[in-house]
């Protein structure tokens, strides 16, 4: 599993950089995304939702499976 440290960036570069993580990813893979911004998880959970990604949050970490691609 890979992981993908955000804590560190606000929006919409946080977006920015899970996008082009999840284009790297081979299909069935999962991402560990730490997070402490809540408007950027809300961004990323917004823009999953939209794109019809598993995932999974807790208080600041999002666990994305990769179903297909």
């Amino acid at each position: 599993m890979q992981s993908l440290d955000l804590r560190q960036v606000r929006c919409p570069l946080a977006l920015v950089l899970l996008k082009q993580q999840l284009l790297t990813l081979d299909t069935n893979a999962s991402i560990e995304v730490l997070f402490s911004n809540q408007v950027a998880i809300q961004d990323i959970r917004r823009y999953l939702d939209k794109k019809n990604y598993c995932y999974h949050c807790n208080q600041n970490t999002l666990l994305i499976q990769l179903d297909n691609k």
